[in-house]
């Protein structure tokens, strides 16, 4: 990006949230943002008809520069047209932005590099920032004069999904598929205007005779690319058109006695042989360096990737000047003078055209060169990795290398060290927050390594490994499972019990149960990598503070607040010893804390600690992380148990905002929140909201877990106290009797979220007027909560109250006695004389029991 564009936008955006306008900019002056344009092109010639046709289209939508009649013509000249067009209406514009279209993962890391520029929230997490910045540009905030560019799109499906619909501003597609009817308005990009070679050939090296230059123009084809290729030789050699005329013929009598081309490709082909020939002759070094860069990615190619290598052979002329920068310096300088690849000195790259890639690929290399050149790119590449993909500030790095990874075919290396770059970029992919593409990778690499290397091949099994864990998080769980089990049974094989790798996949296996609502034997199988971890690692080491972590989770699940407490605090105490109090695995683990704090009944110590964690998190990784949103999530419960609803209900609003843009609404943390989300609208007063929400949350429970999970059951649970608010307690009846029996039957009837159901459903029954049903169901509650909670914890105090008013209805008011007085009492001491659930029961009012689902 050029320095300018970032200069103007912290002013910029000052300005306009202050007057709700920019200020006016030079003439001259870029827009306030503008990134990623490709330098201007000083000999850019011809096409000026077709600007004026370009420039018509504006304000009318998305245009899209394509070569409908030359379907998949190369060379055409369609970037440079599309840059010279930004270069000529700057002023039309505020935000030009370029984004790399080949492949979803760069257009992803486009928008998101877009997203960091305009400070917004998440702008570090792909699944974030992409949403977040389609969002801002489709209402225009901050820019509504923007244009965004997508370069050499291969299908409409490709880009589609990146579109800010209906947004203010506008959109210009480069690509050699015509297939964009209804979506696109296309022009149409052939070759050159005869007069339009001519001038190009007249504008560098020697004065050329006109007859010459069409001659040479007609042999060429036209081709935009290959015009400007003889024009650049002519430029450095001064060599005769006759002489160029004899060596074009004879590279195009090469290339067609090896293969078939199109003509467009033996166009290009035959300039670049002439060319590319006399390099090999003037530097070995640097024709290698052209057939290194053919596998690359079309993309800007860093230098670093040619810089301090020492590491790689590739061959003996290559090798000394990629050890010598003088040499290396000679051979950029010398394709430079040939015209071979565009240098860009202030970005630092290099950069060859997709068909001149294409053309070296496949029509110059002797087969035993190709696979020395690809395998010098993958060494290459590999050379360039930082080797620890989950730390964020390898990130651009990761970012920087993928294309080319792709392009290169690195999965397909003979090498380790190349294919754990492969392994790597998937990692980062994952915690960059791209997890379906991270996936996507693993599906592949799983694939590949199996089918040459064995499932038992140290790569395959780190592959399968997180591939289960990747599987599950975009809620593949059943694919998840099964992969889990068949990748333990292998490890088991080559590794044995008592051993770190097969301890990561039982806690894949662990999580998979939970996916199931197998709680109890999630629990058994944490305890038991737990205890294993402790006996071979010790107390304090990583591997057991994760396994710790782990099995605190499975406790709460199985509702054992307080033993999950006490073991948290421990994890909580070593990990701040052995990791440092700011580390954010020990952010996590205090959240856990907190969650047994709250699930245990300790509303006012969770809520208190919970405001102290989201503020110190906040200021430590800052507002806009994910996990951010997560701890906004867990004080707005923490904030709703201990009674202060108006504030629960806005940031859980928030939160769900947040987790719908990053997660979509499938995902367990989005549906977990909305759960969240429609208890705190009906704390509000707003049932009929609360109950759409309710309903659909419930669908997506029973569609994504099952109909008998736990956590679908839950929802069933809180939708029925919506209902039974909203006068319909039949309804609220039917549900809460089938989920009341399959708790029972899934977890058990002494678990916290079976009786929370038993005390809503007596709440249903003494609306339908069955009192005497609901005292026996009240007191079943009152007897299995105290033996699981205690008997001052808040849903006992619900239990006990209800009894006490059904079983005065029934006018066994001497058995009530224990029940309302001392109760209220209770309340009064444990939640304060100001929470919501100790008025209502000083006005005599029914107490409902929510329940919130304990993320797995």
């Amino acid at each position: 990006m050029p320095e300018t564009a970032e200069r103007p936008l912290a002013s910029a955006c000052a300005a306009l949230s202050a007057t709700g306008r920019f200020p006016a900019r030079e003439a001259d002056d870029p827009p306030w943002l503008f990134g990623n344009v490709p330098p201007r092109n000083p000999l850019f010639t011809g096409r000026g008809e077709l600007l004026k046709q370009l420039a018509k289209r504006r304000n009318r939508g998305t245009a899209a520069v394509l070569p409908s009649a030359l379907h998949g013509l190369g060379g055409i000249g369609k970037t440079q047209m599309a840059a010279e067009y930004i270069y000529r209406h700057l002023q039309d514009y505020d935000l030009v932005w370029w984004i790399d279209a080949a492949h979803t993962t760069q257009i992803r890391a486009g928008l998101s590099e877009l997203a960091g520029m305009l400070g917004l929230q998440g702008a570090s997490e792909a699944s974030v920032a992409v949403p977040a910045v389609i969002e801002a540009l489709r209402t225009g905030r901050p820019f509504r004069r923007w244009l965004l560019v997508f370069d050499a799109a291969e299908s409409p499906d490709t880009v589609l999904p990146f579109f800010p619909r209906n947004g203010p501003g506008e959109i210009l597609i480069t690509s050699r598929n015509s297939d964009w009817a209804g979506i696109a308005r296309p022009l149409e990009l052939a070759v050159f205007k005869r007069e339009e070679s001519v001038e190009l050939l007249g504008r560098r090296g020697p004065e050329i005779d006109p007859a010459d230059a069409d001659e040479l123009a007609e042999k060429l084809g036209d081709l935009p690319l290959a015009v400007e290729q003889a024009a650049a030789w002519r430029a450095v050699t001064g060599m005769p058109v006759r002489e160029y005329l004899r060596l074009f013929d004879e590279s195009v009598e090469e290339i067609l006695d090896t293969a078939s081309a199109p003509d467009n490709e033996v166009s290009v082909a035959a300039a670049w042989n002439v060319s590319f020939e006399e390099l090999k002759t003037r530097n070995p070094a640097a024709h290698q360096i052209l057939h290194i860069c053919a596998f690359f990615s079309p993309e800007p190619i860093s230098r670093d990737l040619l810089t301090g290598v020492n590491r790689v052979s590739i061959s003996p002329e290559l090798d000394a000047a990629l050890r010598d920068p003088i040499k290396l310096a000679r051979a950029i300088r010398d394709i430079n003078r040939y015209g071979l690849a565009k240098i860009d000195h202030g970005n630092n790259t290099l950069q060859l055209h997709r068909l001149v890639q294409l053309v070296l690929r496949n029509r110059v290399m002797a087969r035993q060169v190709h696979a020395r050149m690809q395998h010098g790119a993958h060494q290459l590449l590999a050379a360039l990795d930082p080797n620890d993909p989950e730390s964020s500030r390898h990130w651009s790095r990761y970012r920087e290398l993928l294309p080319h990874a792709y392009a290169a075919n690195v999965l397909d290396c003979d090498d380790d060290w190349p294919r754990q770059l492969y392994i790597n970029l998937m990692r980062y992919l994952f915690e960059y927050g791209d997890h379906e593409e991270a996936a996507r990778l693993g599906l592949e690499a799983r694939k590949r390594f199996t089918d040459v290397l064995g499932p038992t091949h140290p790569q395959t099994l780190e592959v399968s490994s997180r591939l289960g864990l990747y599987l599950w998080a975009i809620g593949r769980y059943a694919e998840a499972a099964e992969l889990n089990q068949r990748t333990l049974a292998l490890r088991l094989q080559v590794s044995g019990e008592e051993n770190e790798e097969t301890f990561a996949l039982q806690r894949n296996i662990t999580i998979d149960l939970r996916a199931q609502g197998d709680f109890a034997a999630a629990t058994k199988l944490s305890e038991e990598i737990y205890q294993k971890s402790r006996r071979m690692f010790g107390e304090d080491d990583p591997e057991t503070l994760n396994a710790a972590y782990q099995h605190a989770i499975s406790l709460r699940l199985i509702g054992a607040y307080r033993a999950a407490a006490e073991l948290d605090q421990d994890t909580l105490r070593r990990r701040i010893e052995v990791l440092g109090r700011d580390h954010v695995r020990t952010f996590s683990v205090n959240g856990s804390l907190i969650v047994d704090l709250r699930e245990a009944g300790d509303y006012g110590q969770a809520r208190v600690q919970q405001e102290r964690l989201t503020e110190n998190f906040h200021a430590r990784f800052g507002a806009d992380q994910l996990d951010s949103a997560a701890h906004s999530f867990l004080l707005s419960v923490t904030r709703r148990k201990d009674g202060d609803h108006p504030g629960a209900l806005s940031l859980s609003t928030e939160s769900l905002r947040r987790f719908r843009l990053a997660y979509g609404d499938d995902h367990s943390v989005t549906m977990g929140c909305a759960l969240a989300h429609s208890i705190d609208l009906r704390h509000s007063g707003d049932l009929a909201a609360a109950k759409r929400l309710g309903e659909e949350t419930f669908e997506r429970y029973r569609s994504g877990l099952g109909e008998h999970h736990p956590h679908t059951l839950v929802a069933n649970v809180d939708l029925a106290v919506t209902l039974r608010l909203m006068g319909d307690a039949a309804a609220a009846r039917v549900l809460d009797e089938r989920a009341l029996e399959q708790l029972r039957a899934t977890i058990g009837p002494d678990h916290p979220y079976a009786v929370a159901a038993t005390i809503n459903l007596a709440s249903d029954l003494a609306a339908l007027g069955e009192s005497d049903r609901a005292a026996e169901l009240g007191r079943d509650a009152v007897e299995r909560g105290t033996q699981v909670l205690g008997d001052e914890h808040p849903t006992v105090l619900a239990a006990s109250f209800n009894l006490g008013l059904d079983l005065t209805t029934l006018g066994r008011t001497d058995e009530a006695v224990p029940f309302q007085n001392p109760i209220l009492a209770r309340y009064r001491r444990i939640l304060g004389e100001a929470h919501p659930g100790t008025q209502a029961a000083g006005r005599g009012t029914r107490a409902n029991c929510d329940i919130d689902p304990i993320l797995m």
